[in-house]
């Protein structure tokens, strides 16, 4: 008789602790129904060097953005730099559009560099964050930060230019 009873309790004790299991499993929430795609990838940027920001020119603002689509505004705005020993990359503008970035002339060898770009898939828009450093100490001669990037010719249709995290400029394309 205590067999049985035992043998009771310990099937109702089981089939209670199922029941509350299934019970615990069923208020779980499934994060991935509610969980957003990322639809943004890294933006092909290819940095051009051998330039520099003719004195025509003058730059105000703490960070100057340019989106340039052909060689006639690229030459009003850029002369070479050639040395002895450098090489100056051309765009090509048939398959690309060139970015540049610049500042205001400074005496502390500052350098504008890309710190991120990527693209938006759904919606075919980029986003370019930037990031000024320069030394602290003082040199001789000022000179006017540049930084130009080319990146294919997709259609793009907004470009969001970062100076950090602040949105400095958006320049909206014309398809």
């Amino acid at each position: 008789m205590y067999i049985k009873i035992t043998l009771l309790a310990a099937s109702l004790l089981a089939i209670i602790s199922c029941a509350s299991n299934n019970k615990k499993a069923g208020n779980d929430t499934d994060t991935t129904l509610s969980v957003q795609p990322i639809n943004s990838s890294q933006l092909d940027v290819k940095p051009l060097s051998g330039y520099f920001l003719k004195n025509t020119i003058k730059v105000t603002d703490s960070l100057t953005f340019w989106l340039i689509d052909n060689q006639a505004s690229f030459d009003s705005l850029f002369g070479m730099a050639k040395t002895m020993n450098n090489t100056i990359d051309q765009p090509d503008f048939g398959t690309q559009v060139v970015v540049a970035a610049s500042m205001p002339a400074t005496y502390y060898n500052t350098q504008i560099q890309l710190e991120s770009a990527t693209s938006d898939d759904m919606t075919n828009n980029a986003e370019m964050h930037f990031v000024a450093t320069s030394s602290p100490d003082k040199n001789s001669a000022a000179i006017v930060p540049l930084w130009l990037g080319a990146i294919p010719k997709t259609g793009k249709n907004t470009f969001k230019l970062f100076t950090g995290d602040n949105l400095t400029k958006t320049i909206t394309t014309q398809q």
